[in-house]
């Protein structure tokens, strides 16, 4: 396997890169925990709904952008604790029972860049009253925060040269790997500028139509502007003889971490391919588990 060079950003590229703050975001060194529980929640007030999805894809995915003014640190690859608030005042704890766990499909800057706000993807499920009211939701409403929390997709290895493989089969489960995307290739951060690479597979091809993948349009300006370092694919394709002999070297001979995120039986799939392919992987995959460079988030909304 040739593994591309290593390359910075071509001048056009870093024409369409955006300055973000407060830099004071950069001084947590081990990500936010648990600021916000089900008794104690925060309430943030929503920007923007609209469904990012096209009409003809199976999945009809929301994209929600909401203001917590400031008040909800967190670093890439992390997920909050969504629940409705109380119909009759807003700052009264909504119902736990109706808590869903959704991660930040934004940087810790969010989409305006200004730290203030977070965007997330909600999969509509009419039969679920939390997920269902949050599409339905308009501007200007109110929602409830616990978290962040969980740590799975939360990058291995912080370095500006480091080598990731974020996997996502389809739907809302693009979101973590959209906030560490953006960072990497679209935010001008004066103390961090990444040079490693991402490897990208996302989407079905039982689905191939651009809109199904969610944020297509910015994932293939990302591998205009940074063919060396961002590389992108369907989900299929790490199932395939040669991708997924590229992956195997990637994780067991240059050291890179990767991140799987959807229902339990994509994780299997490329399990056995890898182990069809390699029969050293049951050997192997026990030692990256061990270092951290397998990490698995289960998530089937």
């Amino acid at each position: 396997m040739q593994v591309s060079p290593i390359t910075g950003p071509s001048e056009t590229a870093d024409v369409r890169k955006v300055p973000v703050g407060p830099l004071k975001l950069e001084d947590a060194i081990r990500p936010p925990t648990n600021l916000y529980t089900t008794k104690a929640p925060h309430t943030a007030t929503i920007l923007s709904v609209r469904q990012i999805s096209s009409p003809s894809c199976a999945d009809k995915i929301y994209e929600i952008i909401f203001d917590h003014r400031g008040f909800m640190s967190y670093k890439e690859g992390q997920a909050f604790g969504v629940m409705v608030p109380n119909a009759d005042n807003p700052f009264v704890p909504g119902c736990a029972e109706g808590l869903r766990t959704i991660f930040s499909a934004s940087s810790r800057y969010g989409d305006y860049f200004n730290g203030r706000t977070t965007t997330i993807l909600v999969k509509l499920n009419k039969y679920d009253e939390t997920l269902r009211n949050l599409c339905n939701a308009r501007r200007g409403y109110h929602l409830q925060l616990t978290g962040p929390s969980l740590e799975a997709t939360l990058l291995g290895d912080y370095s500006p040269t480091a080598t990731h493989i974020f996997v996502a089969q389809s739907g809302a489960s693009i979101g973590p790997f959209r906030a560490h995307i953006r960072r990497f290739f679209k935010e001008v951060i004066p103390t961090f500028k990444f040079s490693g690479q991402v490897w990208l597979f996302y989407g079905r091809k039982d689905q191939p139509q651009p809109d199904c993948r969610i944020y297509n349009d910015e994932f293939e300006q990302y591998q205009e502007d940074y063919p060396r370092n961002f590389h992108y694919y369907f989900y299929n394709d790490i199932l395939s003889q040669n991708l997924a002999g590229t992956v195997i070297n990637l994780l067991t001979k240059n050291g890179a971490y990767i991140y799987l995120v959807g229902p339990h039986g994509m994780v299997d799939n490329a399990d056995t391919t890898f182990t069809n392919i390699d029969p050293h992987w049951p050997i192997q995959k026990p030692i990256l588990v061990e270092k951290n460079q397998w990490r698995v988030q289960d998530d089937d909304y």
